[in-house]
This record gives structure tokens, sequence and C-alpha cells, in this order.
């Protein structure tokens, strides 16, 4: 795939399956709604799950991004990813357009960030290293 294809790809898909590492045991996977920033894949979670904590500590995170339709495409990234605290509720905001297809109402800013702030959300950042197939 060359890398305009896989910006393509990125860009139109939504839906990723995240896998951390968790030592000498089988690594934690997990499914994520994902949206771009610039290259950056961005994740909305909160502090206390599992792959909050594992991304903490591993500084490392892939993701396979998986088309919704078939014949079921998918494309797996790699890289490092960290924590940030700022800008929870905006991913939130911008997750929920992905997931309906249509933007969040203004009004309900508010809202989206007072429960970012009781859910403790954080966002993972993930920046690309390596891309397969």
């Amino acid at each position: 795939m060359t890398p305009e294809e896989r910006k393509e790809f990125l860009g139109t898909h939504r839906l990723a399956i995240a896998g951390l590492e968790r030592g000498n045991r089988a690594p934690h996977l997990s499914p994520v709604y994902y949206v771009m920033d610039g290259d950056d894949l961005l994740i909305s979670t909160t502090q206390t799950r599992v792959k909050a904590k594992l991304a903490r500590r591993a500084g490392r995170l892939s993701l396979c991004i998986l088309g919704e339709q078939p014949p079921f495409p998918y494309l797996t990234v790699s890289g490092r990813t960290r924590i940030e605290d700022e800008g929870a509720a905006d991913l939130m905001m911008r997750v929920g357009e992905a997931m309906s297809g249509r933007p969040v109402p203004d009004s309900m800013q508010p809202a989206i960030e007072e429960r970012a702030q009781r859910e403790q959300r954080v966002v993972l950042r993930l920046t690309p290293e390596a891309f397969y197939p």
C-alpha cells in the first residue's frame, strides 16, 4: 500500500483493535474508535482502563484498523504512544461524529466536557512508525 493509499484508508475507516504489550502474557486487545490528527491516530479512553495503564508503561501501541464492508480489508499500524490529559472532550466529539456519521451538536459540548472530567478521560496519541501489510 502506498503512503497515499494508507492515508486514504486511515481517513475513511473508524474501527480498530488496539493491542498493547503485557510483559510475558498475551497482548491486551480492545476494540476502539479512532480519529486522525495529521498523521497521528487518536483514541479516547479513561486513565483507569488497562489500555491507558499499559500505554503509559510501554509507550507503544498497535492498532489493526478494520474495513467494515466486505472484503473486510485491514491495516495494522504500530508506533509510539503517549497519553495527553488535555483535549479529551474535543476528541469525544470527533469520535462521536465518526461513530454516528453526523456532527455532534455544539449544544452537547458542556455535557461531554463534564463527562470527560467525571470519567477521567485522556487521549491516547499513536504516532505511526510501521504499517502492515
